[in-house]
């Protein structure tokens, strides 16, 4: 199934807040903790919204931690989905975490919408000069394995989570764009 071609915006408080609220409210709805700092978005979202704006500008961030952009996904004008794009590695990330994460909200999934989610991201990896991106996936989550080797994903190695001891697996995936003619670049135009 080709997915649509969504329309990519960076996170702006003054745009996106109230979407992105009830956003975030499905998430913790079905229980899921996909969202970095969901409970800090749902509770206090001004400390979110200025955590956000911190790693956007690389600025005064916790230690350890690395610069980061959030983009929001829609499709006409339901938000669909979002990722992260960090913009360097910690040790950490290395294992588990990656450049990019992304999450597609309960009520908009089997649509494809996380590939292509995946490969916009990818472009805007490639835009700031990430000419391999590092995808850390659980190893039990077996959609997500699809999307990241369906976005050309190499498999490199399974490692542990620091956060919870799963199993993970990494891959890397070249960010250049697909060349004309190819049939990424044709699905891209029609999808």
């Amino acid at each position: 199934m080709n997915s649509p071609v969504l329309r990519i915006e960076r996170l702006n408080r003054s745009a996106h807040e109230a979407r992105f609220l009830e956003f975030a409210r499905e998430f913790r709805d079905a229980e899921e903790e996909v969202l970095d700092k969901l409970d800090v978005l749902l509770s206090a979202p001004d400390e979110y919204f200025d955590l956000a704006d911190r790693f956007e500008h690389d600025r005064n961030l916790p230690v350890g931690l690395v610069p980061m952009s959030r983009f929001l996904f829609f499709d006409g004008n339901e938000l669909v989905g979002q990722s992260n794009l960090r913009r360097r590695l910690s040790p950490l990330l290395h294992s588990d975490g990656g450049h990019i994460g992304y999450a597609v909200r309960p009520t908009a999934r089997r649509r494809g919408h996380a590939s292509e989610i995946l490969r916009q991201t990818l472009g805007e990896a490639s835009r700031i000069g990430i000419a391999r991106a590092l995808l850390t996936v659980t190893a039990t989550n077996l959609p997500s394995l699809r999307v990241v080797e369906k976005n050309g994903g190499v498999f490199d190695a399974e490692t542990v989570s620091h956060r919870d001891g799963a199993t993970m697996r990494r891959y890397w995936i070249e960010t250049a764009p697909e060349p004309e003619g190819s049939e990424i670049a044709a699905w891209t135009r029609t999808g």
